[in-house]
């Protein structure tokens, strides 16, 4: 059985690799891959025990779904109202929702904390952490704002020492890509973002 875990674990790691790479490249199939990812993560979170991050999942495949079908519908607008823009389309994060999601952000966090520290979670506090800061950044990806890259440097700093801590090894290094392709990510989308509109 443990070698059925550690085989899951690096399928979903690959799997998470390959919606990254997409994610740098706006492509609107890493919503497909996000789905698959976090079907095969929210498997592997149970068996360790990482129940925020299991519980981050549901709201992955949920993003996956409802971002999927809005981004369908915004590209064939747009591609009709711009047939030239090759470049990667990016909003500005104005204050009112970086301050409100950012807020809404850390209630969820000590409460999450609060919550699976009642259970048999290992690490409640920082696999809190990780889980929030990650839907903080699916939030900003869906909305593209480019500071998500940034939430995502931070929350994948603490998650490699959460799969450090669990010997989570494939896990671990899919979020050292993971940090990669974040820094990546900001270069491209800074050198070949257009800006566009709410």
């Amino acid at each position: 059985m443990e070698n059925f875990n550690l085989y899951f674990e690096i399928f979903a790691a690959v799997m998470g690799i390959t919606y990254v790479t997409l994610e740098v490249l706006q492509k609107r199939s890493m919503w497909v891959m996000l789905f698959i990812t976090s079907i095969c993560y929210g498997i592997v979170y149970y068996i360790t025990g990482l129940y925020a991050m299991m519980a981050l999942q549901f709201y992955y495949i949920y993003m996956a779904i409802s971002t999927f079908i809005v981004w369908g519908r915004n590209s064939r607008a747009e591609e009709k109202a711009n047939q030239s823009n090759t470049g990667i389309e990016i909003r500005k994060l104005n204050p009112r929702v970086a301050l409100t999601s950012i807020g809404v952000s850390a209630v969820a966090f000590v409460a999450l904390g609060f919550i699976f520290g009642l259970t048999d979670n290992p690490r409640p506090w920082i696999d809190s952490a990780a889980a929030v800061l990650s839907m903080l950044a699916t939030y900003w990806l869906s909305k593209k704002y480019i500071e998500q890259w940034y939430v995502w440097i931070v929350c994948n700093a603490i998650s490699i020492w959460l799969y450090i801590s669990q010997g989570m090894w494939p896990t671990m290094i899919l979020f050292v890509a993971y940090t990669i392709m974040s820094i990546t990510g900001i270069f491209l989308w800074r050198k070949k973002g257009v800006v566009i509109s709410d």
